[in-house]
């Protein structure tokens, strides 16, 4: 069974606690959960910001961890969300989509390079594909 964008919400406070109170303002202020909306806020601007600086480490690490386990064990909307939302986002600026495929598996790179570059073509025929980096799968929150 695919996993849903609230049981994701509630799984990205896990990995980053601090999120929590963002989460609960997020369904006080909309009455339920915005996937796009909320995870753009708390995965988009904090890993956009770390990838413009060419930062590495852990933290990166664990946003690219969950991004990639949304694409794989996500239901429809939240691969959705993935795709529209998260990797569109990322691909905006070379800097940050070439620091972003370092730090991606070899099957999210493909998925990338071969699917969703390709089902968006005439928007994305600008962006560069992603190099393979030798990472079979994504790593882990540790």
């Amino acid at each position: 069974m695919k996993i849903s964008k609230e049981d994701f919400a509630q799984k990205l406070t896990e990995i980053f606690p601090e999120k929590a109170a963002a989460l609960k303002q997020h369904y006080e202020e909309y009455g339920e959960l915005l996937g796009h909306v909320f995870f753009s806020d708390e995965i988009n601007v904090p890993l956009f910001a770390m990838l413009m600086e060419r930062e590495s480490g852990d933290e990166i690490s664990k946003y690219c961890v969950f991004i990639e386990e949304m694409w794989r064990d996500g239901a429809d909307d939240v691969v959705n969300i993935v795709n529209v939302t998260i990797v569109e986002r990322l691909s905006d600026d070379e800097t940050v989509w070439e620091h972003f495929g370092k730090n991606i598996s070899d099957d999210f790179i493909t998925y990338i390079n071969e699917d969703w570059l390709i089902a968006n073509k005439l928007m994305m025929c600008s962006i560069k594909r992603l190099e393979f980096n030798g990472r079979r799968r994504g790593g882990d929150y540790e």
